[in-house]
């Protein structure tokens, strides 16, 4: 599937840039596609493991896995020695290919470098049929705990309608903002394929570089998480602004919160606003473009996008043709009930809209009161010089628990007076029991795959 639409895109249009950073057309991609192909088949291991700071060497590497019929996995670049010889223990071991240095006990080690370069060995065919090929494992993200591992088929990760786009004025320049160990990075590089589009690759995670580099590589369509477009837009100076042509901005993997999709209109007002809502397990289910939290209710009414969708319990349920096959990790498969799957998103529907209210695993129990963490948060995120917000559960022998959170503040917030403006703001827009009784000021969350990390919550 992903072979063939790279085989197409250099066979329809060879010249075009696949990749713009350096540059590299959709023929000369095909071209060292094939040879990658044979170099991985030589790797002997059905199962291939990656860990590499994000490239078009890690994008080809992807893409020609399909055509030799193998089982990859994209692993978290800031994973410690010690956290990938567990997930290997987990989920069975398989080569290993780096891009540094990296020693790991009883594993096959291969450095990048060699398998990407073109060796003696004959390139596979460039009509190799891979139609029903190959799979990858994609690791969730672990901000609420141990990631486990999805095994998906390319073909249900295709499972959409393909050419979107005909017109050349209607062709978008990408930004891999999501890195590619992570389902919506994977996505990105599946819709630049399906419509014959262009990647850009930051050089780095630094938001001060990735602006750069969306100004000068003339980016104009970015898919990131609620986190990462604040973080990003709080850096954005104002003759940035003025050089930013964004026609496209896509929000998925949080919740997103009205000041978030109001200060996005507000600085791009230019641009289409695309909340997408996917999970690991479930893959891309619909999105909403109409610019408000949530979703419509009439969604629960009819099939939307990939999937069917019903509100159990006050949570989110899903039917979806284009899930997971399963976890290969030995962990417990999602709830479900009958062939509805549990995503464990709390919603209400309020009138015509339902609204995310947080993770089922994240609510607050405080005097027998539950209090959801990003109603709070979406409170603190609203007072001038609070950049980004966690807000969690800390023990109290009184209440069961009280609401603490964790305050990033923008770099020219002075600490006391933002503290006066968030009691003054939580007192007038919070119950008591949701209203936080201990703020701590940090240098800066911590984040995974540019979402909050929010395990070790007490």
């Amino acid at each position: 599937m992903i072979f063939e639409l790279l085989r197409d895109y250099a066979k329809r249009e060879p010249g075009r840039l696949f990749l713009r950073n350096e540059p590299v057309t959709a023929r000369e991609a095909f071209e060292r596609c094939c040879h990658i192909a044979r170099s991985l088949a030589a790797l002997n291991s059905p199962r291939i493991y990656f860990y590499a700071a994000d490239s078009i060497d890690l994008v080809l590497c992807l893409i020609a896995s399909q055509a030799v019929d193998l089982e990859v996995c994209v692993l978290n670049r800031s994973f410690k020695t010690t956290e990938i010889q567990a997930i290997l223990e987990r989920l069975g071991k398989g080569a290993l290919v780096v891009d540094a240095p990296l020693e790991i006990p009883d594993a096959a080690v291969h450095q990048l470098a060699s398998v990407v370069a073109f060796s003696h060995s004959e390139p596979v065919s460039d009509e190799a049929d891979s139609d029903d090929k190959g799979a990858i494992i994609i690791l969730t993200t672990g901000t609420t705990g141990v990631p486990k591992a999805a095994k998906h088929k390319w073909k249900r990760l295709l499972a959409r309608p393909g050419r979107q786009r005909q017109g050349e004025k209607d062709r978008h320049s990408w930004l891999l903002a999501y890195p590619l160990n992570h389902f919506a990075g994977i996505q990105v590089v599946l819709h630049v394929l399906q419509n014959h589009e262009t990647l850009v690759i930051p050089s780095s995670r630094d938001y001060g570089r990735i602006i750069t580099t969306i100004i000068e590589q003339g980016v104009d369509s970015v898919s990131g998480t609620p986190t990462f477009w604040r973080m990003m837009v709080g850096r954005i100076g104002s003759d940035q602004l003025a050089r930013l042509q964004l026609r496209q901005i896509t929000v998925g993997g949080e919740a997103s919160t009205p000041d978030l999709l109001e200060r996005l209109k507000s600085k791009f007002p230019a641009a289409s606003i695309t909340q997408v809502y996917a999970t690991t397990e479930l893959g891309t289910c619909f999105s909403v473009k109409d610019g408000l939290p949530g979703f419509p209710a009439s969604y629960l009414d009819r099939p939307v996008g990939n999937v069917q969708l019903k509100i159990i319990d006050g949570e989110l349920y899903v039917r979806s043709a284009v899930k997971m096959i399963a976890y290969v990790d030995g962990s417990p498969p999602p709830e479900a009930r009958e062939d509805w799957t549990a995503t464990g998103d709390t919603v209400d529907q309020v009138g015509d809209r339902v609204l995310f209210r947080g993770r089922k695993t994240e609510i607050i129990n405080v005097g027998g009161v539950k209090v959801h963490p990003l109603k709070v948060e979406e409170t603190l995120l609203r007072v001038p010089g609070v950049a980004a917000a966690r807000a969690y559960g800390r023990a109290n022998p009184v209440t069961g628990q009280i609401v603490a959170c964790d305050l990033e503040l923008e770099s020219d917030a002075k600490e006391t007076a933002v503290r006066e403006a968030v009691q003054k703001t939580c007192l007038a827009e919070l119950n008591r029991y949701e209203q936080p009784r201990q703020i701590a000021i940090v240098g800066q969350l911590e984040k995974r795959n540019e979402k909050l990390v929010r395990r070790g919550s007490a």
